[in-house]
C-alpha cells in the first residue's frame, strides 16, 4: 500500500493542534491514519493537548473522545517525558484526565496518591474520608503538587479550605517553586484567587524565575485575575529574573489598557500589544505592502530627515510599513531580492525604544526609536513622529537633525497640549555626556524644540522612567547613564531620582 504523503500527515497534526474535532474527524473519515509518533515521540494525543490554550478549550473532551474511539495510543511518552495524561494533569484539565483514565490510560504516570486523586477528581467527602484514615497531607505527585495545590487548581474552595483547616501547608510550592496563587491564576479560578488573597496569600509571591502572579495572569490571559491582583496592590512593573513584566506578557488589549491605567511603564509594551492598541493585527501583516509599487519603494526605501519643523511626509511605502510591521530586511526581500547588504538601510517602522503616548482625543503618538542593532545593515535611529488617528489614518512628521536629533529609549510625558521628551541613547560618537536632552512637541502643529534646562540633571540617560507630578513637574528615575571618563565610555544603572521643573526650566533632586 502506498504511504500517505508527508504533507497529508502534517495536515492532520496541524488539525490536532488546532483542536477542532470536526476537522480531525473529516480527515480521518477521508482515510488519513493517525500519525505515527514523531522523532520526539509525540503521539496523536500529545499533539492534541499542545499548540493552543488547552486550559480553556471547550472542544477538548470531544477531540479526546474521537481519538480514543479511533484507537489512539493512550500511554506513549515523549523524549521530554511528556504524555497526554501528564500534560493535562499539569495544566489542571482534570475533566480530560478523568476521560483518559476511564479509557484505560495508565494512572501511574501521574504519581498520584489516593488523596491527590480525590482532590483532583473526587468530592469533599472523598477527601475528608482519606484524611481521617490517615492520608499524608504533604505527599506530592509527579509535578511536585500536594493535595492542597491540586485543590486550588480545581477551583473547589471548600476542599482547599478544609485541607487548610486540617493542617495542610498553605505555603506549599510546586515544581519550579510555583506558589499557590499561580495555580489559581493559570487555571482561571477567579473565586479561588479571591479566597486565597483574602486569606492572606502575598500578591508578590514569586516562583524561582522571579515571575509574579500578576505576570502569570497576563501571560495566561486571565483578565479577571489580573484585575483582582491590581485591586489588592500588586506591583505593576515588577519584572521576572532577566526582565519581562506583566505588561510585556499581556495577551489581550483589555489587560494591556488596565495595566497602563494602573501606571505600568509603556516601555515594556510588547510589539504585539502595541500593534493591537494601534488598531492593527497583533502579528506583522506583510499583506499590508500589497498596494506598494516598486516605484513607491525605490522613492522611499531610504531613511531621510525632514527639511522643515515639521515636514509632513506622505509616502505610501512608509505608511504601509507602519501597518505591516515587518523588518527592513523582509521589505527588501520583497522589493529587491538578493539585495546587496552593503547598501544603506531600508526605512522601517518596527522599532525598539520608540515611545507611545495616548491623547485625550483618541489620537496615539509614536516618536522616533531605532531599528535593529548597530551591526545590522538596516540599523537606523529615527527622529520622526507618527500620529495615529481614531479613523485609522496616520500622519508622519519628519524633522531636521539640528532640530530633533535621532532619539531612542527616551521617555514621552503628556503635559497639557505638549509631549515632553527626556533622554536618549542615540548614536555612538554623538552623545553629549553630562547633559540630558529635553524636547517639547507641540500637539497643535507638531513643531518640536529642544528646551534649555538648568541644574544638575540625570546626565545622558536612557531606558529610564518619567512620571508626571503636580505643578508641572516630571520625576525621572531608574535607567542607564552613559558617561565618558579618560576617553572610555561606560554605561551605569542610575540610582538617582530627579525632578524636572518645567515652569522653572530646572532640574532638582527629588
Amino acid at each position: 500500500m502506498a504511504r500517505k504523503p508527508k504533507h497529508t500527515k502534517r495536515r492532520l497534526i496541524d488539525a490536532l493542534r488546532r483542536g477542532d474535532p470536526a476537522e480531525v474527524q473529516a480527515l480521518l473519515d477521508a482515510g488519513q491514519a493517525l500519525p505515527d509518533n514523531d522523532e520526539h515521540g509525540y503521539s496523536a494525543l500529545l499533539h492534541a493537548v499542545h499548540g493552543r490554550d488547552v486550559m480553556r478549550d471547550e472542544r477538548l473532551q470531544s477531540l479526546l473522545r474521537l481519538l480514543v474511539e479511533r484507537g489512539a495510543a493512550l500511554n506513549d511518552i515523549s523524549s521530554y517525558q511528556e504524555s497526554a495524561l501528564r500534560v493535562l494533569s499539569r495544566i489542571g484539565r482534570f475533566d480530560a484526565v478523568r476521560l483518559l483514565l476511564e479509557a484505560g490510560a495508565d494512572e501511574s504516570q501521574l504519581g498520584w496518591t489516593p488523596l491527590i486523586k480525590a482532590a483532583a477528581l473526587g468530592t469533599l467527602a472523598d477527601v475528608q474520608a482519606l484524611v481521617r484514615d490517615g492520608a499524608a497531607l504533604e505527599d506530592r505527585d509527579r509535578w511536585s503538587r500536594t493535595a492542597w495545590l491540586v485543590a486550588i487548581q480545581t477551583g473547589d474552595v471548600d476542599k482547599a479550605r478544609w485541607l487548610g483547616e486540617q493542617g495542610a501547608d498553605m505555603n506549599a510550592r510546586g515544581r519550579c517553586g510555583q506558589p499557590p496563587l499561580f495555580y489559581a491564576v493559570q487555571c482561571h479560578r477567579t473565586m479561588m484567587l479571591h479566597w486565597l488573597l483574602q486569606g492572606g496569600q502575598d500578591a508578590e509571591q514569586t516562583d524561582e524565575f522571579g515571575a509574579t502572579a500578576l505576570i502569570e495572569a497576563a501571560e495566561h490571559g486571565h483578565s479577571e485575575g489580573l484585575a483582582l491582583l491590581l485591586d489588592v496592590g500588586a506591583e505593576v512593573d515588577r519584572a521576572r529574573n532577566g526582565g519581562g513584566t506583566a505588561l510585556s506578557a499581556t495577551l489581550h488589549a483589555v489587560d494591556t489598557l488596565r495595566l497602563l491605567k494602573a501606571g505600568a511603564d509603556p516601555a515594556h509594551l510588547s510589539d504585539e500589544s502595541r500593534r493591537e492598541l494601534l488598531g492593527l493585527p497583533r502579528e506583522p501583516d506583510p499583506d499590508a505592502l500589497d498596494g506598494v509599487t516598486q516605484t513607491h519603494f525605490e522613492r522611499a526605501r531610504l531613511p531621510r530627515r525632514g527639511k522643515r519643523n515639521p515636514e509632513q511626509i506622505d509616502e505610501p511605502f512608509w505608511l504601509a510599513m507602519i501597518r505591516a510591521g515587518v523588518s527592513g530586511y523582509e521589505a527588501s526581500q520583497r522589493f529587491e531580492p538578493g539585495r546587496d547588504l552593503s547598501r544603506p538601510p531600508v526605512w522601517c517602522a518596527r522599532r525598539f525604544g520608540q515611545s507611545i503616548t495616548w491623547l485625550p482625543d483618541g489620537r496615539i503618538v509614536q516618536i522616533a526609536g531605532e531599528h535593529e542593532d548597530s551591526y545590522d545593515p538596516d540599523f537606523c535611529i529615527y527622529n520622526d513622529v507618527f500620529v495615529h488617528h481614531p479613523d485609522g489614518h496616520v500622519d508622519i512628521y519628519g524633522y531636521p537633525e539640528d532640530v530633533f536629533a535621532p532619539t531612542d529609549f527616551h521617555t514621552a510625558t503628556l503635559v497639557g497640549d505638549t509631549i515632553i521628551l527626556i533622554g536618549a541613547l542615540g548614536y555612538q560618537g554623538r552623545r553629549e555626556f553630562g547633559s540630558t536632552p529635553v524636547y517639547r512637541l507641540d500637539l497643535h502643529d507638531f513643531r518640536i524644540e529642544r528646551l534649555p534646562i538648568d541644574g544638575p540633571g540625570p546626565g545622558w540617560i536612557y531606558k529610564h522612567r518619567a512620571q508626571l507630578r503636580p505643578a508641572q513637574k516630571i520625576e525621572v528615575s531608574g535607567g542607564i547613564v552613559a558617561t565618558l571618563t579618560e576617553g572610555s565610555e561606560s554605561h551605569v544603572a542610575s540610582d538617582r531620582r530627579v525632578v524636572l521643573d518645567l515652569e522653572g526650566r530646572r532640574w532638582r533632586e527629588s
